[in-house]
């Protein structure tokens, strides 16, 4: 008797179910495994020490200065204290997330040359102000790390922007066999310029393992300050990264894959490090006080706290950092000098960092970045955490913030699209102009959103209204880990 063959290929059918299943179970619950496990905020203060309480502060009192957001007021002593704080900026910052209303969103900046603290703020949904936000190191670094992995490669592992570097398969993605992989005429090449600017993990990842080395990468994590206490007026969190000695899990640290924390203030200090030729600031936030009587009690002055790298590295970096808003991650956001002002002026640098991590998943946005580049006033770092549905990014929170502070008119963030990877990198044949535009796009057909356009030209006080009354949000596609 034989079997009938359409049961016999049901069956190889529904064993080949069975197994595609398995295997979906057990990626998901190794993916579940690997992700950050880490607890949400908590609304109190870090536990590590603080200046300002040597002049007789306690934690509830700057707790209340910095939600007011106000750079004077006077203590329950009766003195007066002056904050660095930039009154508009903080305001401004806050009411951006108000308007759009993230799960989280923390902001820090400061004036490179004096370490002046000029934004403070930390915001949970609902509107609740939280100013400890920003001083801790919960948050996954995530392609922030790149700054340093970058910095070391050019410093130690002789590696310089434009030195072309092979890879495989995707740039987002790293590979065991990719990390050695080989010149030839059809494996793909990037510089460690272009690498930077579009975040490529497949490229970092190769550079951590054969240019910089766990050693040298713990090292230079340590030269920035992870791991060290930052001397400041509040409890800050040490921000801390574990380097594994695993070749194929220090390529994905070395990206932004690892074991790597750190404080929105830290960052901002990286940040102003960078753009000033290696010397990393000591943050201040109170300015003065003063007693009842105004006699002066206390003024604070600039001060180093350390170096981290030699000037021409920091030179490089900054300069690698700029093509991030020209051609890279944060383009799409800043655009060019005709729509955002401010690119007329100025170069701005920035570095993107974008993972999903806690439970239930949410997902970071970083931006860190610093303006003018030469002659640095702002450096900042900001942190929008989402969940579902994005709202906005941290570029367009650092974009809006260098507006803010520079006296530039602000703007709507983009709509944020599944699609990406449209805009090609290309490489000019002669070093572009300021304003001139470096990367091409394809034409589009004209359509609903060309008549929308020619639209707002005509009215763009009605259309800017009609925006304002509600967040644009774009479609809530997952984050590209580590990019």
């Amino acid at each position: 008797m034989t079997r009938c063959p359409h049961k016999k290929g049901l069956r190889r059918i529904l064993a080949a179910g069975i197994v595609l299943l398995a295997g979906w179970a057990l990626a998901t619950a190794v993916l579940a495994a690997n992700r950050y496990q880490l607890s949400r905020p908590t609304r109190s203060a870090p536990e590590a020490g603080g200046g300002a309480f040597d002049h007789g502060f306690s934690p509830s009192d700057l707790h209340t200065l910095l939600q007011a957001g106000r750079p004077e007021g006077l203590l329950p002593n009766g003195n007066r204290v002056t904050l660095s704080l930039n009154e508009e900026l903080q305001t401004q910052i806050f009411e951006l997330f108000r308007r759009f209303n993230p799960l989280y969103g923390v902001f820090a900046a400061m004036e490179p040359d004096t370490g002046r603290v000029v934004a403070l703020v930390g915001y949970r949904r609902g509107g609740e102000s939280d100013p400890w936000l920003p001083l801790k190191a919960i948050y996954p670094a995530a392609s922030l790390i790149k700054v340093i992995t970058a910095s070391a490669a050019i410093e130690r592992g002789k590696v310089s922007p434009q030195d072309e570097i092979s890879y495989r398969g995707g740039i987002y993605g790293i590979s065991r066999s990719g990390l050695h992989a080989k010149d030839g005429k059809r494996t793909p090449s990037m510089t460690l310029e272009e690498a930077i600017a579009r975040s490529a993990n497949a490229v970092f990842g190769k550079v951590a393992v054969n240019h910089v080395g766990g050693p040298v990468l713990e090292e230079y994590l340590t030269k920035f300050g992870f791991g060290q206490a930052i001397p400041f007026d509040l409890p800050v969190e040490p921000s801390r990264g574990e380097v594994p000695r695993d070749e194929y899990e220090l390529a994905r640290t070395g990206a932004g894959f690892g074991e790597v924390y750190v404080s929105p203030l830290h960052m901002a200090m990286i940040m102003s490090a960078i753009a000033s030729g290696g010397a990393m600031p000591r943050p201040v936030l109170i300015d003065r006080i003063e007693d009842r009587d105004g006699t002066p009690l206390y003024e604070s002055s600039p001060m180093k706290w350390r170096d981290t790298v030699l000037p021409e590295t920091a030179n490089a970096v900054v300069r690698m950092m700029v093509k991030t808003v020209e051609m890279g991650t944060s383009h799409r956001t800043f655009g060019n000098p005709e729509r955002t002002p401010l690119l007329s002026d100025m170069d701005v640098a920035g570095k993107t960092g974008s993972l999903s991590g806690w439970t239930p998943n949410v997902h970071f946005e970083w931006f860190a970045g610093v303006a003018p580049v030469g002659s640095p006033r702002l450096a900042l770092a900001a942190l929008v955490v989402n969940d579902g549905r994005w709202k906005i990014k941290g570029s367009y929170v650092g974009k809006e913030a260098f507006n803010t502070y520079f006296g530039y008119p602000s703007s709507m963030p983009p709509v944020y699209a599944k699609a990406r990877g449209s805009r090609k990198w290309t490489r000019p044949h002669r070093t572009a102009g300021k304003g001139e535009p470096t990367v091409k796009a394809k034409p589009k057909k004209a359509g609903k959103g060309t008549k929308a356009r020619k639209a707002r030209k005509r009215h763009p006080a009605k259309t800017a209204e009609k925006g304002a009354g509600k967040p644009l949000a774009g479609n809530g596609s997952i984050a590209r880990a580590g990019g």
